[in-house]
């Protein structure tokens, strides 16, 4: 006789319980939809004390985030730029453009913090996300996902497996 964790299955629980114990347990923040964040965006307007970071191509990037000077962003995967209202205006332009269909609209919104500060605001396709703060000031904002768990790029080109694995 196996014993339990090796037998039908075990082993794949074993693996759940193996993960879960790595996964960080620090309270997170979201991203929370704003109409007047998206309006403000598509106006085109800059905000003074943030910095800009985006998502993808710098031509159209699928994702613009920008962070109260009171916060550092740290991030693999968000590229810094300073953003002037001629290149926004550009990106807005190219992004009424793209059509991806129902549920992958452009939408904009507040970022807040695990404590329930606004530390910025986002404006994407893409809406649901996790915001860590692993140390006073430092946040840690993961790549955004659509309701399924993908990204609207990925249920647009039919992979929605792209990068989970």
């Amino acid at each position: 006789m196996r014993p339990f964790l090796l037998h039908q299955g075990g082993m794949a629980l074993a693996l759940i319980f193996m993960i879960a114990g790595c996964v960080s347990h620090q309270p997170g923040g979201q991203w929370e939809i704003e109409p007047g964040v998206q309006q403000l965006v598509e106006s085109g307007t800059v905000l003074a004390d943030h910095r800009y970071y985006y998502l993808g191509s710098i031509t159209a990037p699928d994702t613009v985030i920008a962070v109260s000077n009171a916060y550092t962003l740290r991030s693999r995967v968000w590229a810094e730029i300073e953003l002037s209202e001629t290149r926004l205006n550009g990106w807005l332009q190219w992004w009424r453009t793209e059509h991806y269909g129902p549920g992958c609209e452009f939408r904009g919104g507040l970022i807040i913090t695990p404590d329930g500060r606004k530390a910025g605001i986002w404006y994407s396709r893409n809406i649901i996300n996790i915001v860590r703060m692993p140390e006073p000031g430092v946040l840690e904002i993961y790549q955004p996902r659509t309701i399924t768990g993908a990204t609207c790029e990925q249920e647009r080109d039919g992979d929605l497996w792209d990068g989970w694995f």
